[in-house]
């Protein structure tokens, strides 16, 4: 609901402002950036903040804040005070996603967190999709009905919220808050170093991500030709790519702990960049950017599984997560949107391909030190001193150890 509620109200708000307001292209550029640097603020500086509180306060107040905050935004007079409230709701996003991430993840490793985090995950892509459909689609009608309807799935978002925190004893008896112990340290030692290199892999993928998302329909207007129904085409397929990544990487386990998939998969991301410029037909296009999908989830889900991995503070690893992508994304498309301005979309593509070059080499150091750091810790590799910790089974004081996800009923 709320992944379908944000895509509505980014297009639609970007609608509103144009068409309501009459703002020029580059003022609506800018606004449309606003809540994505001040989410990213977001995630980094209320960090602490997440970890302290139960996930389901903070997505009842993240909810009702972004409803009030959007409203606010289709009601307010002045231009100003549209671009701060806008902000604002951008920093009421990051009370949202970690805390739900590090929530649905709690307790579970291995093979079992591989499942949920491709639960979430095709659950958003679905959303993702939905979202600026309907957006495109009730624009017609009204400019101001997509924002509106966007606000109506907040409030029914929190009102879901509240009545299972009320009425569910699950929901009401969960305690999990990861800010009890005051910090990271108490659980670093049993988290793998790789997070690190899977971070770093996903701000690269995203990059890239920003340039797809809001420099190639410009160019595949201005360029190619190509009318706005196949340009949305285009950018559907990679999202169907995507929500198939998704699936894969959730129902297989052989890629964890593993350092050479994921950054192989970061490389095919460099590729496939370099290619998009000499691509002219319609039908290779659509296989470009399927293929891009899964790429794009590879590095989600490496970022998301080794960031979580061994962890008690989920909601602050999450948070750097989401900064992370968002940052990408933001980087991809004004930095390609600068370049694309003077130069060919050969340049822009050679540009973003180098960058994704760089943090393949920091990668590769990364994964390599991950794995000298991890033996010097437990005596073994990442992918293997997992059995000997407990990360990636699941155990109970009465079963040390169980073939596949621990769950209550075996436990029971």
């Amino acid at each position: 609901m709320v992944e379908t509620a944000i895509g509505m109200t980014n297009l639609g708000l970007i609608f509103y402002m144009r068409d309501v307001h009459g703002l020029a292209p580059g003022v609506v550029g800018w606004f449309a950036a606003t809540w994505l640097i001040c989410y990213v603020g977001g995630c980094l500086l209320l960090r602490l903040v997440i970890g302290r509180l139960k996930p389901r306060y903070c997505m009842i107040a993240s909810t009702a804040s972004m409803a009030a905050l959007v409203l606010a935004v289709l009601l307010s007079p002045n231009i100003h005070l549209s671009f701060l409230l806008y902000g604002a709701y951008g920093l009421a996003l990051s009370l949202f996603w970690p805390p739900l991430m590090g929530w649905i993840s709690f307790g579970m490793e291995g093979r079992e967190l591989g499942r949920a985090m491709a639960r979430l995950t095709i659950v958003g892509t679905v959303g993702i999709v939905l979202g600026p459909f309907l957006a495109g689609i009730l624009s017609e009608v009204a400019p101001a009905l997509p924002v509106i309807c966007a606000v109506i799935l907040y409030s029914l978002a929190m009102v879901l919220i509240s009545g299972a925190s009320l009425f569910l004893p699950r929901i009401r008896g969960d305690s999990q808050d990861d800010g009890k112990s005051g910090g990271d340290g108490q659980t670093a030692g049993r988290s793998t170093m790789l997070r690190y290199p899977a971070w770093i892999g996903l701000f690269g993928t995203c990059v890239v991500l920003g340039l797809v998302l809001n420099i190639f329909p410009m160019y595949a207007r201005i360029d190619l030709g190509i009318d706005k129904g196949t340009v949305g085409i285009l950018l559907l397929t990679r999202a169907l790519g995507a929500g198939v990544g998704y699936v894969l990487m959730g129902r297989t386990s052989f890629w964890h702990f593993k350092p050479a998939p994921m950054i192989s998969g970061v490389a095919a991301v460099a590729l496939a960049i370099l290619l998009l410029p000499w691509i002219k037909s319609v039908l290779l296009l659509l296989l470009l950017m399927f293929s891009l999908g899964p790429l794009h989830a590879v590095a989600f889900s490496y970022s998301f599984f080794h960031g979580a991995t061994g962890s008690d503070k989920r909601s602050q690893r999450m948070a750097i997560h989401e900064a992370l992508l968002a940052g990408g994304i933001i980087t991809g498309s004004t930095v390609g949107g600068m370049i694309y301005q003077r130069f060919p979309m050969v340049t822009v593509s050679l540009v973003c391909a180098a960058l994704v070059v760089i943090i393949i080499a920091i990668q590769i150091f990364l994964s390599v030190r991950a794995g000298y750091l991890d033996r010097a810790r437990f005596g073994q590799g990442p992918w293997d001193r997992c059995q000997k910790k407990g990360i990636g089974v699941q155990t109970s004081p009465k079963l040390k150890t169980t073939k596949g996800p621990m769950t209550s009923e075996k436990i029971l």
